[in-house]
């Protein structure tokens, strides 16, 4: 199937993207184009008008300060994945980024696309949620920052308004004992989409999580930070929180509570939950000795 004819726009200025954003009629972002494209041609979706954000080199820098990362919206995978700002301080972004799609995709989608698509199983979302990520959003108004948890409205649907474009994502530090991983199974090695994912936060101190944020993807509408979860693992002591602990399960079982899976093609609702329980427990474990890694 051909993609139907319409209007590309490449601006070279984010004052000029949210100008045309607002002006034109029937109007799309494109970031990577690696959904928006393929929707197109399948006959999901229609545009008059595609503004291509590939030439805005102000959504393409990653920078920091002393307490938080700044990602621009335009960062590809692979320069998530290659970039030593990411490596040194938060290499669970970049690990989860390395398990998106194919090398190909991963060449030409970018953060911003993946968050704004908004797929249940996207997988940048879930471990940016643990580490309590905000976003930047700028319109022809100014510039408003927001927490990602309060992005999602449902599947393939976020907060964002007509005329308003994502620009960068703000990621604390993690602090001295802060360990984050992310864990995902798909139904092959390379270039899958999530069957069910989940990420874990925690922030240890003398043996004991002082504060922890476990989040479940592909087993919800949108990805969300499973609060039973949290609230137990939260307080507990690290001694307590080995392979295959009651205390691990218990929190699993709490993780795959807060879930409402879907029966489809690739898995039914309790083949999910049981999968759930598994990667929250993995993620928990690996969190745990990157932050004790940390410590020493």
């Amino acid at each position: 199937m051909l993609i139907p004819d319409f209007t590309y726009y490449r601006p070279i200025t984010l004052k000029e993207a949210i100008r045309l954003l607002e002006e034109k009629n029937d109007s799309v972002l494109m970031a990577g184009g690696t959904d928006l494209l393929v929707e197109i041609k399948k006959g999901l979706r229609n545009h008059e008008n595609v503004i291509s954000l590939s030439k805005i080199e102000v959504l393409k820098i990653i920078s920091e300060n002393d307490h938080e990362i700044f990602i621009g919206a335009g960062i590809t995978h692979n320069e998530l994945i290659t970039s030593p700002i990411i490596s040194a301080n938060l290499p669970a972004l970049a690990d989860a980024a390395s398990k998106i799609g194919s090398h190909q995709v991963r060449n030409t989608g970018t953060i911003g696309g993946n968050l704004c698509t908004a797929a249940s199983c996207c997988d940048t979302a879930p471990i940016l949620l643990a580490l309590n990520a905000r976003l930047e959003i700028a319109d022809t108004t100014g510039v408003r920052t927001m927490p990602l948890k309060d992005f999602f409205v449902f599947n393939k649907k976020t907060i964002l308004k007509k005329g308003e474009i994502v620009t960068r994502i703000i990621i604390p530090r993690l602090n001295e004992e802060t360990g984050a991983h992310y864990e995902k199974f798909g139904l092959r090695e390379a270039g899958s989409i999530s069957v069910v994912s989940a990420a874990a936060m925690v922030k240890l101190h003398e043996g004991t999580v002082t504060d922890a944020c476990i989040v479940i993807g592909a087993v919800a509408p949108q990805p969300k930070i499973s609060y039973a979860a949290t609230r137990l693992l939260k307080d507990k002591k690290v001694s307590d929180l080995f392979e295959s602990s009651p205390v691990l399960d218990e929190i699993g079982e709490a993780a795959a509570g807060d879930s409402v899976p879907i029966d489809d093609i690739r898995g039914g609702a309790k083949y999910r939950r049981d999968i759930l329980k598994v990667l929250t427990r993995r993620a928990i474990v690996k969190a745990i000795g990157f932050a004790e890694t940390k410590r020493n």
